[in-house]
Parts: structure tokens; C-alpha cells; sequence
């Protein structure tokens, strides 16, 4: 026979009774209860140490394990007094004499290869330094031309940031593909789901700004002046980097969702492309961005670097992630990248008989049309593609008109819902190989209750903060 409960019903007093810990039993010891100073179980509940969760030998006090005296406490005026400052030491000059030994050792380590400690490994680590914000300007998005930053004379380092040139070595060499698998794994670690490469061309140039122009330079500037930015006219790749939100918040729909799901993704994106660029430069390559706008069409990037298909809202949709895509980070740079070709997952076809997202969006702004069509003739929309057009105008009053945001067609779509979902992989084999089943499987996800307005009585404030998934992203590959 099934089993019906999968929580014990045994009270919390009968089953210390069950192990002889009774009330008084001084065997309450043994299971790291007394230690903590409860009487019972009841009592333990009843203290914060169960809404924290910490592990059963852990018990509060009134007092630290370190001795403090409070009353000859001497107070700190600021960071100038903290060791990292050489202002706080006897003889600064011992501080600076430190620091260059730290520079000759990371020097040498470079130019011996070490494993570890090589030229990609410091330009990683350089990378992932970035945003802490404060001194000599590291709090600073970085110019159109990567991650320039100036340190303070004294520190007796021209930059912020190391370069092969800084280190005395050649800036890295490897192939395209391998350059392209160098990318792909600082990018994980740095916040990237996945990395598309695409070589700019003619044709793909087109997904540029306007404002952004090619001239016989070196290397490119920008004029932010005259709204100028230039780029060097040689071979260039955009690398495409696709940035996750939290489909778990996503599930409070607009209620929630922007406080996590859609502005964090947003900063998490600016970091890491700022983190891209001061990792490409420290290989000695060019980088060119450095925030979500600065490039042209991100959509655009994302389809031709096969990161997702064109979809009926008008926004990328991956195959493994969905919609569940907050953006796509484009950098330019100079590193020859192996290309990554669009891709065809049936998703496009799909969006033919599905129209969920156009059906439950709540200002009407996504197209109801069959087909895909020729369009751009309205505002904010351009002309070359045959898609389906949303209306942003509608979108945009929607979303800031009232309600503080709003994610409904990205909640709302079945693709996305990872492995467990629906849309497991078979599904998505159909998808791609048998589109007459595409009616069918929309309706499954209605079926079981995917994108449906979830229960809004309860929201992240109410659960156990330990439940909570890290930043808020899925236990997923996400």
C-alpha cells in the first residue's frame, strides 16, 4: 500500500521517551541537547537556534568565546588605521617593500607558466576582483575601450589591472577553439549560463548601434560627446554571454520578480561584462563595451550565436534555459574566437500553435498572429526580420504604470522549466522532429499547471531563509 505521510506523527516529548531521553533524562546530553542549555525539545524549538538551522552541537550565548574589554575598547577612526593601509605602519616603506615582493613573485610565477598561477589564472583572478569598489576607482563601470583603471602613483603600478606587457611575457596565444573553451570556463565562473562567438561581418555589423563606427585604428576610442564610438577595423568577434535570472522568484510573477529576478540579473550582467573585459585585457586582447546597452541588438547577438531562437515575444529563448534569460552580455574584442552557429530546436515552430505568452500577457502588447511576419514600421521596432512584433509601447506603460514590473511572458513560457518539467528531454525531441505535436504538448503544460498565477498569500518573506536558493538562482545548470 502507498504511503500516505511522510512526517513522523509521533509527538516531540514521546519519541525522547522512545530513545529513554525523558524531561529530566540527563541523556539528553547525548543528543546534544543540555550542552545547549533546553530542557526538551519543545524548548529547542522554541528558540531562534531552529529558525537558523544550525548544526546541533552549535549553542547560543550571552557572551563571545573571545575575551572583550569593552571598557578599554580602543576605536578605530577608519580604514587608515587597518593594516591593509601603509599610512598605519611604523615604517611604510616595509609595506611598499612587501608589495613589490608580491609583484616580483606573481611576475615570475607568469613567466615560469606556472600551473595556477599562469597569465590566464591572474587575469581570472584580476577579473573576479572587480566591483569591490572604493580605491583608485574599481568602483567604476570601465570605458568603451575595457577596463583602463588607474591606480594611485604611489602603489608604483601605472594600472589598476595587469597586462602580459606588465608582466614581461607575450599576451596568450591558442587556437580559436581554444581560446573559445578558455572563454567558456571563466565565463561559468564569472556568471555566464553559456558563451556564443560571433565574427562581426557585413552582415552582422548591421546588429551594431549606429552610433558605433569602424576606422583605421590600432586600437578603438570612443567620444562620448559626440555620441561617437569606434571600433578598429580588422577581424573582431562579439562574444555573447548569456546571463540567468531566478526562475524561482519568477514564480511570484510581477510581484516579486523585479526585486530579484529581473534588476539583480541586470546588475549581475554589468558586472560580469566588466569582469569579461578586464579578463580579456589582462590575456592582452582588446574588449569593447562594458554595460547592457552599450553594443546594439542583444536578441539579435543571442540568435545568430545560437543561444536561444527568435520567439513570439520578441526575446530569446533558449533551449535549455527558456526565457528564463535576463539578457545576453555582448563584448567585442579581438581574440580569434571559433565561431557558434545559429541553431533550429523547434522552438520558432513552437511558438506557432503555443501563443501562451501573447494570451496571458497582461497589457496585450505580444502578438496574436498565427505566423511570423514582416514588420518594423512601428516605433522601437526595426525592419528586416519576420517575426512577431511586440508592441513596447504597451509593454513598457504596463510595466511601469503601476505594477513595479513585469516578467509574465518569460514566467509563462514551457520552455521554461528546466529538467523537471514538462518539457523534459523527449519532449524537446518532438519539438524539434515532430511539430504536429506542438498543439498537444502546449496543452499538457496548461495541463499541469505551468505558468499558472501561482498562490500570492505566501511569498519568499514567509519561508525558512535557508530554503531560500543562493542569489536566488535554481539548482540547475543555471
Amino acid at each position: 500500500m502507498a504511503k500516505k505521510k511522510y512526517h513522523s506523527t509521533v509527538g516531540r516529548r514521546d519519541f525522547m521517551k522512545m530513545l529513554g531521553l525523558g524531561a529530566g533524562a540527563v541523556g539528553l546530553g547525548a543528543a546534544g541537547v543540555s550542552a545547549a542549555g533546553f530542557k526538551d525539545l519543545d524548548e529547542m524549538m522554541a528558540s531562534p537556534l531552529a529558525e537558523r538551522k544550525l548544526p546541533f552541537w552549535v549553542k547560543e550565548v550571552d557572551e563571545p568565546t573571545v575575551k572583550i574589554d569593552w571598557d578599554n575598547m580602543e576605536i578605530f577612526e577608519g580604514p587608515e588605521k587597518t593594516l591593509f593601509n601603509p599610512a598605519s605602519w611604523e615604517n611604510p616603506k616595509e609595506y611598499f617593500e612587501i608589495y613589490k615582493r608580491n609583484i616580483a613573485s606573481t611576475k615570475k610565477n607568469v613567466q615560469d607558466n606556472v600551473p595556477g598561477l599562469s597569465l590566464k589564472d591572474r587575469a581570472l583572478a584580476d577579473a573576479n576582483c572587480w566591483g569591490w569598489g572604493g580605491r583608485s576607482g574599481a568602483d567604476l563601470a570601465p570605458p568603451w575601450t575595457g577596463a583602463d583603471v588607474k591606480a594611485n602613483p604611489q602603489w608604483e603600478h601605472p594600472t589598476m589591472f595587469y597586462t602580459p606587457e606588465d608582466y614581461g611575457v607575450p599576451k596568450h596565444k591558442g587556437t580559436p577553439e581554444e581560446n573559445s573553451r578558455m572563454l567558456r570556463t571563466a565565463g561559468r565562473i564569472m556568471g555566464a549560463a553559456d558563451m556564443g562567438f560571433v565574427k562581426l561581418d557585413e552582415r552582422t555589423k548591421k546588429l551594431l548601434w549606429g552610433k558605433i563606427k569602424f576606422e583605421n585604428v590600432e586600437k578603438g576610442y570612443a567620444d562620448p560627446e559626440k555620441n561617437k564610438y569606434v571600433l578598429p577595423d580588422k577581424d573582431l568577434w562579439a562574444v555573447c554571454s548569456v546571463i540567468p535570472q531566478s526562475l524561482w522568484m519568477q514564480q511570484y510573477t510581477e510581484r516579486m520578480s523585479w526585486a530579484s529576478s529581473n534588476t539583480m540579473s541586470y546588475s549581475r550582467a554589468n558586472i560580469f561584462g566588466n569582469r569579461l573585459s578586464v579578463f580579456l585585457r589582462g590575456l592582452g586582447y582588446q574588449a569593447y563595451g562594458g554595460d547592457t546597452e552599450s553594443i546594439g541588438r542583444l536578441v539579435g547577438f543571442g540568435v545568430m550565436s545560437g543561444m536561444g531562437e527568435y520567439g513570439r515575444a520578441g526575446i530569446l529563448v533558449s533551449p535549455q534555459w527558456g526565457t528564463n534569460i535576463r539578457t545576453v552580455m555582448v563584448t567585442i574584442t579581438d581574440m580569434p574566437l571559433a565561431v557558434t552557429k545559429p541553431i533550429d530546436a523547434g522552438i520558432s515552430k513552437f511558438c506557432v500553435a503555443c501563443k501562451k505568452c501573447a494570451e496571458m500577457c497582461p497589457s496585450g502588447a505580444i502578438s496574436m498572429e498565427d505566423e511570423p511576419f514582416w514588420g518594423g514600421q512601428a516605433a522601437c521596432q526595426a525592419e528586416g526580420i519576420k517575426g512577431w512584433y511586440m508592441d513596447s509601447k504597451k509593454c513598457y506603460t504596463y510595466m511601469l504604470g503601476g505594477e513595479p514590473d513585469c516578467s509574465r511572458c518569460q514566467s509563462v513560457c514551457p520552455f521554461t522549466k528546466f529538467d523537471e518539467a514538462v518539457l523534459h528531454d523527449l519532449i524537446r525531441l518532438s519539438i524539434g522532429s515532430a511539430p504536429q505535436l506542438n498543439a498537444a504538448i502546449r496543452k499538457m503544460d496548461d495541463v499541469f499547471g505551468y505558468g499558472a498565477e501561482p498562490d500570492l498569500s505566501k511569498t519568499p518573506w514567509d519561508l525558512d531563509p535557508m530554503d531560500i536558493p543562493l542569489l536566488g538562482l535554481d539548482k540547475s545548470r543555471s
